[in-house]
Parts: structure tokens; sequence; C-alpha cells
């Protein structure tokens, strides 16, 4: 981007603060009196021509005022990105919010309990629609299997990771086999993938077969290929909510168009796309506009980041809303659930966590 004259970069500034705070276009007038430049309306108005002419703000209608465009936002939030990285500055959070967090997502009875937890406080904390994705199970450890005789030819697998989901497998064999054989298969099964990561699992159980009594084999097989298909079709779990809050902030306030937003968030592929290929870029990372891959997302933004839910593997959690929001206290917000949410995951667990609070 152009290199901006520091007396631009703090026009700009001032227009993209009266914007978010009023959602109205911004005059010449606001910006002297609200940045304390010392110039006049007049000089100001030629900074906003060049920043308009280089594609930061634009003329939305007659009026004199100027709005942000998608760039002028990018190159606030690179901006805010460089200060927060070199300054290493404190998440704008209190702590009865942090408290309050805490004490939400310490409540969870499971996995699924809390992650639905930390996408009902992102929405809250936000008033944006927060997308909270799942630990990825194949990049999980295991923790246990557990194998259960339901009859003499039908045995339920019970897999344990290390994030503290749970998943289940029905196996249906071909020929009879003991409750006693099915704990010896069981204990075998446990020892062998116990500490792998869940996509090496299915290997190491077919490496079993060979030496394993013939009793014993089809249920190895059977659990094998049961979990390598469920590796290969299973997608990433995303938990979605405040859809509602978009139509508050939708920047067209038209219900067709809303409604295209919220079934582009019901389309769960895509969204995980989205934030996949954000977060393989930077994390936190900000898209904003026309960077979005869905055209009806143009008039939004989605900022996310990652969060640990063990040594071994995480998951993504993040907001969409309007291109008009307060970058600053929203990227504070998504990092701040994330922490708490590291932690909460650590403490069901049982793992240590090194995120402390910032």
């Amino acid at each position: 981007m152009p290199q901006l004259s520091e007396r631009q970069a703090v026009v700009l500034l001032g227009i993209i603060a009266a914007h978010v705070r009023s959602g109205a276009p911004v005059g010449s007038r606001t910006i002297v009196e609200e940045t304390g430049l010392g110039v006049s309306a007049a000089t100001v108005r030629n900074d906003m021509a060049a920043l308009e002419e280089a594609g930061y703000i634009d003329h939305p209608h007659i009026s004199a005022g100027r709005i942000p465009t998608d760039k002028g936002y990018r190159w606030f939030v690179d901006a805010l990105s460089a200060r927060r990285t070199h300054h290493k500055e404190p998440l704008v959070i209190s702590d009865d919010q942090r408290a309050a967090l805490t004490h939400m997502l310490g409540g969870a009875t499971d996995l699924d309990d809390l992650l639905k937890r930390a996408t009902s406080a992102l929405s809250r904390l936000t008033r944006f629609a927060s997308l909270v994705v799942a630990p990825s199970f194949h990049r999980s450890l295991i923790k246990h299997v557990e194998l259960v005789a339901l009859g003499p030819e039908q045995v339920l697998a019970v897999i344990i990771a290390d994030t503290g989901r749970v998943t289940k497998r029905m196996l249906k064999l071909a020929a009879p086999i003991g409750s006693d054989e099915v704990a010896r298969s069981g204990h075998v099964v446990n020892m062998a993938v116990v500490g792998l990561c869940a996509a090496d699992a299915p290997s190491a159980i077919t490496g079993l077969i060979p030496g394993a009594p013939s009793e014993l084999a089809e249920l190895l097989s059977q659990l094998a290929e049961s979990w390598q298909a469920s590796n290969e079709s299973q997608p990433q779990t995303l938990y979605v909510g405040g859809q509602s809050l978009l139509m508050e902030a939708d920047p067209y306030g038209q219900l067709d168009h809303f409604k295209r937003v919220y079934e582009t968030l019901e389309e769960q592929v895509s969204i995980l796309q989205v934030l996949h290929d954000a977060l393989n870029d930077a994390d936190p990372a900000v898209r904003i506009g026309e960077e979005l891959p869905l055209r009806e997302l143009a008039p939004y933004a989605v900022v996310a980041t990652k969060y640990e839910a063990t040594d071994s593997c995480e998951g993504h959690l993040g907001i969409l809303g309007p291109t008009r929001m307060d970058y600053s206290a929203t990227l504070d917000a998504v990092e701040v659930v994330a922490d708490v949410l590291s932690d909460a995951i650590g403490s069901m667990t049982g793992s240590s966590s090194d995120n402390q609070p910032a």
C-alpha cells in the first residue's frame, strides 16, 4: 500500500473511529474537532481527497462526509496488528469479564457442552455471530479405548481422545465372540494405541491382526476398518452462535440478504474453509469484505484465532460481523475467549496449560 503521511494517517484513523462509533459519513469538521490536528477544515478536505483517490475512503452519496473502504480498514488492522505485536499490549478486558467467562466455561460437563458455552460467550461478548471449531479428532491423541460386548456378534467401541472428545463405533461381527475375548481385545488395543495420534491408530490395530488368535482377528479388523473410514469421512464440527445478532448489524438492512448470510453459515464446509485459510496465513487473523471468498459475506469481516486443546491438537474460533466494527476490541474478545477455553479444556482433561491471563 502507498505510504501515508503522518497527517493523512491521523485523518484516516479519525474517519474510521468516528464511522465505527456513529455509522454515518464523517466530515472534515468532525476530524478537525476530534483529532486536534491544529489545521483548517480545508486542509483536512485535501487530505481526504488524497485518501479517497488512493482508495482508503469513499464518498457514499452527495454528503460531504466519507466512510472507510475495505482497503481503509485493512490499513487500520495491519497497523493495529503491528502495534500489538511490537508492544505486547495487554488485552483490554476487565477482571470481572474474565472471571465470568471462566465461571461459565468451567461449569461444562463435557467437551461438546464446553464448546457450546464458548460459542455463546463469544457472541455475548462481541454482539456478533460466533464460530467455534472443535479440535480435529484425527489429530488428537488416544487416551483410552473401551470395547463393550452388546451381544454375541455386536461390540460397541468407545474411543476417548486427550481433548475429552468421545466417539463411538458399532461393530457387527460375522461370528460370535465372548465377553472375555472382547475384554482381551480391549486390553491389546489399548496397549497398542494409547498415546498415538488418532490418525495413526488404525494402522497400529491392523498390525496386531497377524499375531492375534482367530477369535480376536475379526474384531480387530472391523475396528481398524471402521476407525479408518471415520477418520477419512469425519468433518470438523462447527458451532455457530448469535446468528440473529447479524440482523441487527446487517449493513443492507434487508431480510433477503440476511437470509442468504444465514444460509451461508449453515454451509459448514464453506465457513470451515474460510477460518482454515485465514489462520493458515496469520494468528490472529482478520479477513475484511472482499478478502472473503464468499460473495454473500462481502459486507462482513471475520476475526479468528486458534485455541489450544492439548499440546498436540488445536481448534479455531472467531466471529463474523460487519466491516464497521471495533477491530481492537473484537480481537481482544476473540483472544481472551481462546485463552479461557484452552484453560477450561486443560482443566477438563487434566492436561497442563501454559495460557496465562493477559
